[in-house]
């Protein structure tokens, strides 16, 4: 078994293509070009001809099986595609456990996803496949890796953009590489080379970040205020709903909290609670700054606004939740409360 991330990819389709390819990760840039590098690789190979298939609740079993069993002297080479992406029913994994036995030489199957393969991956048809081919893995970059990226995929245009152009790119586009891709591929068809700096790109470009949950918590938890403020900013003008944004800084409260009244080392809150080594600085970063009575009070107004906003007494969900940001980057002094606005509007 072969396990590589997108990056390593197309070092190890040059050397050999495998006849088993398992595609998953929350990414789309990452899986979209990685199933290119394998489509290519492929055709070079000889496999000249592709079927994609999209596995949904009326799925055809048999003209899929037919794909492997329909090989003949004259045959093609073929390359088959099968996307996971949507939730399998029992039934259905019932069928893809004969894929093992099916493989053949003469095909090179690719199963992909939109999600990293999870469950999936303990099942024992997928670890037959994956023993006999190669698993692409691949999750959304930080801050440290989109810059890098952003680097390399600049390099690889011929983009000269300066370190300022660089910071403001990753401010417009991070955690979305497909509009960042974009965005580079546009900028080399226009500009002949030269140096592109801040000022250039500040009126060129249009907002194209997006952000999850736990991309604002990295942030919140560092204490970068002015992340964090966009990164809410740009998670509501996704829709995402006011309520997850406040249980999740709940949590991380209370986390903290934890750690507070806690000595260290804090091996085990750590493994309880899921903080893997690589973000446990950002935690000792919080922790420094965050004193247990400002995170009794933090706790407090994120129980305020939960209190409010589900009663419908917040008519400003976005501005509470920049309130409550705010608390997490620095304790200022408490001349605005939501306990009391709330013990306002109820007396």
């Amino acid at each position: 078994m072969l396990k590589l991330y997108a990056n390593q990819l197309a070092a190890q389709l040059k050397k050999q293509l495998a006849g088993v390819y398992l595609v998953f990760g929350e990414e789309p840039l990452q899986k979209l070009e990685s199933l290119d590098d394998i489509r290519q690789a492929a055709k070079h190979k000889g496999f000249t001809e592709r079927q994609s298939y999209l596995l949904e609740a009326q799925f055809d079993w048999d003209l899929f099986f037919s794909e492997f069993n329909s090989l003949s002297l004259f045959s093609d080479r073929k390359l088959v595609e099968l996307d996971l992406s949507n939730k399998l029913t029992p039934a259905q994994q019932d069928q893809l456990k004969k894929l093992p036995s099916m493989l053949h030489p003469d095909v090179c199957l690719v199963l992909h996803g939109a999600r990293n393969a999870g469950d999936l991956s303990k099942t024992n048809w997928f670890k037959t496949l994956a023993e006999q081919g190669v698993q692409v893995q691949f999750y959304p970059l930080d801050d440290t890796q989109f810059m890098r990226w952003l680097k390399e995929r600049a390099q690889q245009l011929g983009l000269k953009l300066q370190t300022d152009a660089l910071q403001l790119l990753q401010h417009h586009a991070a955690g979305n590489l497909l509009a960042a891709r974009q965005e580079l591929e546009k900028l080399a068809l226009t500009t002949q080379g030269q140096w592109l700096d801040g000022a250039f790109l500040q009126q060129y470009l249009a907002d194209q970040s997006h952000f999850t949950v736990f991309q604002l918590v990295d942030a919140v938890l560092a204490g970068q205020g002015e992340a964090a403020l966009h990164r809410l900013d740009r998670l509501l003008q996704q829709d995402t709903e006011a309520v997850i944004i406040a249980w999740q800084l709940q949590k991380e409260a209370t986390t903290l909290l934890a750690l507070q009244q806690s000595q260290p080392p804090f091996d085990d809150l750590y493994k309880k609670n899921g903080i893997w080594p690589k973000r446990q600085p950002l935690y000792q970063q919080a922790l420094l700054r965050l004193s247990k009575p400002w995170l009794h009070f933090l706790l407090q107004e994120l129980a305020a606004f939960d209190r409010a906003f589900k009663s419908g007494q917040l008519s400003h969900p976005a501005t509470a939740l920049a309130h409550l940001v705010t608390l997490f980057i620095k304790p200022v002094p408490k001349v605005f409360a939501l306990q009391q606005l709330l013990a306002a509007q109820e007396a």
